[in-house]
């Protein structure tokens, strides 16, 4: 939802079933670290004139895609299960583009909204139906729910006037903000919540092995601000 009060609030509090020591499996997208260190690079400049707000570093630009479950509900031989599962299908599938749209402010975050592609669509079916093989519908975590995939880039921190936020985005251009990137695998990771924060450990990846399609290949990410970048195949971004 996007934000409607005069200020967003703090991230840090409680969901639902979470308790201290309680982790949750997920399934995560990351972006390709050229544009993980470029997003953070381009929105550094104003988040620094924002101090309500505490910017996700590189490692931690993630996309959620589908939760599995509490991991003291989930035992060791459904957990592989799913794993396995995941990687069968999903191995089926190409890479493809994502789409970060305009930054908005929601009431706890600034994010970057995610075009939904029939590919992403294609991929958390995969990943629901590897769900459904091991349990009941009832117990997988927003089940038959649309998917509102996006990227967090900061989280609120203390009460910031929502204004304060929409003009330091405006002023700095990020009105048309866009943004590519592309898909490649996706993660399982454990999700904690520890001293205020949540972090979390991969568990296993799934990749998409299919073979990739042309206009992927040849993609760019459009930057305004900082201009064209190269895709990360091409030769520029290797080691």
């Amino acid at each position: 939802m996007i934000a409607s009060e005069m200020t967003v609030a703090s991230r840090w509090w409680w969901r639902p079933g979470w308790t201290p020591g309680r982790s949750f499996y997920d399934w995560q997208i990351a972006p390709t670290q050229p544009v993980a260190d470029k997003l953070v690079e381009i929105f550094a400049p104003t988040l620094a004139r924002l101090p309500g707000f505490d910017q996700v570093d590189a490692a931690r630009l993630r996309i959620g895609v589908q939760g599995v479950g509490f991991a003291d509900g989930v035992k060791g031989v459904h957990l592989a299960a799913l794993v396995a599962g995941a990687r069968e299908l999903l191995a089926e599938l190409s890479p493809f583009q994502l789409a970060f749209g305009p930054p908005e402010v929601t009431t706890e975050s600034i994010r970057l909204p995610i075009t939904v592609s029939d590919q992403l669509l294609r991929l958390r079916a995969d990943l629901t139906d590897v769900l459904t093989d091991v349990w009941i519908r009832e117990r997988i975590p927003e089940f038959g729910e649309p998917l509102r995939p996006y990227l967090a880039v900061a989280h609120a921190t203390e009460p910031t006037p929502v204004h304060e936020i929409r003009a330091a985005l405006d002023e700095d251009g990020f009105a048309d903000f866009a943004l590519d990137d592309t898909v490649c695998a996706v993660s399982m990771v454990e999700l904690q919540c520890e001293n205020g924060r949540y972090d979390w450990a991969d568990i296993n990846t799934a990749e998409l092995l299919g073979a990739p399609d042309p206009v992927v290949e040849r993609s760019v990410f459009d930057d305004p601000l900082f201009g064209p970048l190269r895709h990360p195949s091409w030769p520029a971004f290797r080691s």
